[in-house]
């Protein structure tokens, strides 16, 4: 199928009889006469006329494409074409995404409100971005601001879009307020603030993905601004070249110069690094640690995997470097997997308990099934502490909070099925 094919059949545009469909037409007839393929015989001069009147054209069919949208929506076109809604009609006829046809949608029926923004996008004085930017800021204006205030507004945000690119207006619409009333728009700036701080504060967020074929770990977060702006201060301090030791620039096995985002990533792990596990607070019982897990022959130099309490792999060389590491513990396994060693922690009875029973129970809750981390679980007596159990490897697990509230209901038995691994049913 050609190009060509794939248009539908336009109607003939003498048969036409409205001013708009006849311009359509007439319109797509000039356009199957032109190409671009002469286009390097223009001059300069002639080249950057054409330029800005084809944006300018973009612009003025934006207006006329978005009020036919608008009409459509009035009308009930997809109703009359058997369509659930506008969106799905675009979706067909003009092949826009879902998402996309959302955005036309609002804007169109956004700029029906918006008169002074409708005419000027018609005169192709600005992208139809920037005719998006000016109906944003004034739909974000409360409630409580005069239609006439909106109308000032909108004049405002209008002029300034004949001079400023979308980017540019989308900044100037920040501080509409101060346009509006200048008076209050310190008070004004100072609420707003104030809850969009609140706000950035509620909705902080951190999502990590580790992925252990490439041994990586990736992620997203969003957090206030302010401490947003402390993160990168600490970063860029570490990635000062002026440091004593200051990050490489290069890559050292490819010699390729390192890039911004790079180096930032490296200052990450050297951040890690620094902050001192004292100053977290306990978990499970001790300092915030992360258990590797190997077996003696890796720690003899030989070619065997580690483990960390996660139950992710680790190479045998990054094992045998983290054992003698500040806060990481090396649990060296015997043949058997009985714990020969579990470092610096070992003074500490409790700490090295729990260490032991996670690394026993593979990193997860004990109860058959469950995948909750065994890291901060609850400690559980397999034999009551009151019926004269004892606090010791054999006789005890690590449970989540919720799986600890059934092993300890009269209504439900707990069976061993073998070290590290417990089922909690109900009683017959």
């Amino acid at each position: 199928m050609t190009a060509a094919d794939a248009e539908p059949t336009r109607r003939p545009t003498a048969s036409r009889r409205h001013v708009v469909h006849r311009f359509l037409g007439r319109l797509h007839e000039v356009l199957d006469g032109v190409t671009t393929d002469a286009t390097w015989a223009l001059a300069p001069d002639e080249l950057a006329e054409c330029l800005e009147e084809a944006y300018a054209a973009q612009a003025r069919l934006s207006a006329l494409t978005l009020g036919l949208v608008a009409q459509a929506d009035r009308s009930g076109l997809a109703a009359h074409d058997g369509m659930v809604d506008l969106v799905a009609w675009l979706r067909v006829k003009a092949r826009l995404a879902p998402a996309e046809g959302k955005r036309q949608v609002r804007l169109a029926r956004a700029l029906e409100e918006r008169p002074v923004v409708r005419e000027a996008l018609a005169t192709g004085a600005f992208p139809v971005a920037s005719a998006a930017v000016v109906v944003d800021a004034i739909r974000r204006l409360t409630d409580v601001v005069e239609p006439e205030v909106r109308e000032k507004a909108e004049i405002h945000l209008t002029g300034e879009a004949h001079h400023h690119d979308s980017a540019a207006l989308r900044r100037l619409a920040l501080h509409l307020d101060e346009v509006l009333d200048p008076d209050g728009a310190d008070a004004r700036l100072a609420d707003q603030l104030a809850r969009a701080e609140a706000r950035a504060a509620r909705q902080a967020f951190l999502h990590l993905r580790d992925d252990e074929p490439t041994a990586t770990t990736e992620g997203h977060f969003r957090i206030p601004l302010l401490d947003g702006v402390r993160l990168q201060r600490m970063l860029e301090s570490l990635t000062n070249p002026g440091r004593p030791d200051p990050l490489p620039t290069e890559d050292p096995e490819t010699g390729v110069r390192l890039s911004a985002e790079e180096r930032r990533g490296q200052a990450l792990m050297e951040l890690l690094d620094r902050y001192p596990a004292t100053r977290l607070p306990a978990l499970g019982g001790s300092a915030p640690t992360v258990v590797v897990m190997m077996e003696l022959a890796t720690l003899e130099g030989r070619l065997k995997a580690a483990h960390l309490d996660t139950g992710q792999a680790i190479s045998p060389g990054l094992a045998r470097r983290l054992a003698a590491r500040h806060g990481l513990v090396a649990a060296v396994l015997g043949s058997n997997s009985e714990v020969l060693d579990l470092g610096r922690t070992a003074r500490f009875l409790n700490a090295k308990q729990r260490l032991a029973i996670v690394i026993t129970q593979g990193g997860r809750c004990a109860v058959e099934g469950c995948t909750r981390s065994a890291v901060g679980a609850d400690g559980h007596h397999l034999i009551a502490w009151h019926e004269g159990g004892l606090t010791d490897l054999a006789d005890c697990v690590l449970i989540c909070p919720p799986h600890h509230t059934y092993a300890d209901h009269p209504d439900y038995r707990t069976t061993r099925l073998r070290p590290g691994r417990i089922r909690i049913h109900r009683r017959c």
